[in-house]
């Protein structure tokens, strides 16, 4: 039976802010009781709405690249899984009620750009517009929902189904028999094919949530213009009062809950026993996704081989293979990151020398696969040394990514992905305190303490806010799951008809992941890259 590839992807996120000092009196009760948003409409992103979001897509672009890096240095020779779009919209909620040196060290750690620098008189207490960085958010978080499937475009995927069968067919008697024909059949499947993965790319879509909600203690008396501003932007039901002074455990599973609802009961535990104590505040971001390939690879053709790891032994992993795979892009960059360009045609007869179609030992392959929807997408870059993924970490940069990304080019390729389940638990205090943001989690009543005034309409130092650590889980899943293919594939043209001239064959790069890898998802219309990671490993599935 032929199956669907399917990825299941999603990640939790809180930010727990805390009290410091003895414990605070009774104040105004939060006026909104009700569960957390989920923020998905449909909604093809209009010019202005893109314009809106672009600073936060910039900036998530160059977050998530130094969290991504600063994670791998703490963690040498392992596995790595971060959503970067998480944990940079929990933040945006903390920054909302930071002020002076903690808001400036904390945007810029998020790497909001001088666009959104505040140029008014109160600009040394409020440094940055972050109107602009909720309403990016908001156009984002809104970007996502599967849209239903007219009947009509069933019926035809089904007679596309047969055609391409029948085409398929066609062209491999052709090519078995060597008759003449082949040029007429070929074109004939490939535009079958063509056809029935535009419409398939229409169907059964990915599903993606992505919900924040502030968790506030009851008789805290937090700012009403700080509480306005998550409303306007993340729902009414955002704002969440709780009972964290004496019901403190109850809150934290009620937390949790919510966090493993969000995520299909995949992230379980976010907060630990004990996390919530004294805390005043929980900010928390759950993004979830789920997808399959446009085009599927084959149970069948997966089979157990050797995956490269980094201390030069190797462990056996299901690798998936599909030769000739359409519906990627593909490109190659040499040692110095510079793009190389891969032929798409070599001489027939005889094997193409290497340094003519690869990059180099010292060099890297990148490879794109489309979600269905078309969308989304996971990126992977290859090294061509089993140590270059070191080197490429040292070097790459948000902008440079997003560069290369420009360079993918639609053609036929001969992948090797390996299936493999990941999940990561991280505290990310001392993690963000080295990438540039150590007062938001200082004592307040210290020179250098949190300022978070912002969130609190009292004066009182002993109400003074400040985090207390950033917990984050995230998990992947991709293996072989559904029912019927996705996609079809038309066999690749190349073969002699009775043409004139030095006969050529389309050149198919190989792209084998069989050693250490660096990979993402990401939207495609807009670049925002929701998740992170390097596979190092595949048979370590936890960290």
């Amino acid at each position: 039976m032929i199956e669907f590839a399917r990825m299941r992807v999603l990640a939790g996120l809180a930010i727990l802010v805390c009290l410091q000092g003895p414990g605070c009196n009774k104040a105004d009760k939060l006026e909104v009781e009700a569960t957390a948003n989920e923020l998905i409409v449909d909604n093809e992103l209009t010019a202005q709405e893109l314009l809106t979001a672009n600073e936060v897509i910039s900036s998530n672009r160059g977050f998530a690249m130094d969290l991504y890096r600063e994670l791998a240095r703490e963690n040498p020779g392992r596995n790595v899984f971060v959503s970067p779009y998480s944990v940079s919209s929990a933040l945006a909620l903390a920054v909302e009620g930071a002020r002076r040196e903690t808001a400036v060290q904390m945007g810029t750690v998020l790497h909001y750009s001088d666009s959104v620098r505040q140029i008014e008189a109160d600009a040394e207490l409020n440094p940055w517009k972050m109107d602009v960085i909720h309403a990016g958010m908001s156009v984002l978080n809104q970007r996502f929902r599967s849209k239903p499937i007219p009947q009509e475009l069933r019926n035809r995927i089904v007679t596309l189904r047969k055609d391409l069968e029948e085409a398929n067919q066609q062209v491999t008697e052709l090519v078995e028999s060597r008759k003449p024909g082949l040029r007429d059949a070929y074109p004939k499947a490939v535009k079958a094919a063509n056809e029935l993965n535009a419409l398939l790319a229409q169907v059964d879509q990915y599903e993606v949530r992505v919900a924040n909600a502030m968790w506030g203690e009851q008789t805290y008396p937090f700012d009403k213009s700080y509480l306005a501003t998550m409303r306007k932007y993340y729902g009414e039901s955002a704002v969440v009062s709780v009972d964290f002074v004496s019901n403190a455990e109850s809150t934290r599973q009620q937390i949790n809950a919510w966090v493993e609802e969000q995520t299909n009961k995949r992230i379980r535990d976010l907060i630990p026993s004990g996390g919530v104590d004294n805390a005043q505040l929980v900010l928390t971001n759950a993004i979830y996704f789920k997808g399959e390939w446009q085009q599927p690879f084959l149970e069948q053709k997966t089979q157990l081989d050797a995956f490269k790891i980094p201390d030069g032994t190797t462990v056996q992993v299901p690798l998936m293979h599909q030769q000739y795979k359409w519906d990627v892009r593909y490109a190659a960059f040499t040692s110095d990151l510079s793009f190389f360009s891969t032929p798409t045609e070599v001489p027939a007869g005889r094997d193409p020398d290497p340094t003519t179609v690869y990059p180099g030992k010292n060099g890297y392959l990148m490879l794109e696969i489309p979600y269905k929807g078309g969308d989304l997408s996971m990126v992977a870059v290859l090294p061509q040394q089993l140590d270059g993924l070191a080197v490429l970490e040292k070097q790459l940069t948000g902008d440079m990514l997003e560069s290369w990304m420009k360079t993918l080019d639609s053609r036929a390729v001969h992948v090797y992905v390996p299936k493999f389940t990941l999940q990561t638990d991280y505290s990310m205090k001392d993690t963000l305190i080295a990438m540039g943001m150590p007062r938001a989690f200082a004592d307040p009543r210290s020179a250098e303490g949190a300022q978070f005034e912002g969130m609190s309409e009292s004066a009182d130092p002993d109400k003074s806010l400040f985090i207390t650590d950033v917990l984050h889980k995230a998990f992947i899943e991709v293996n072989e799951t559904g029912t019927e293919a996705a996609a079809a594939t038309a066999l690749p043209a190349g073969v002699s008809d009775g043409s004139f001239g030095e006969p050529t064959v389309p050149f198919t790069p190989t792209f084998r992941a069989d050693q250490p890898f660096l990979f993402l998802i990401r939207d495609l219309k807009t670049g925002t890259i929701l998740f992170l990671g390097r596979m190092v490993h595949p048979t370590e599935s936890s960290l």
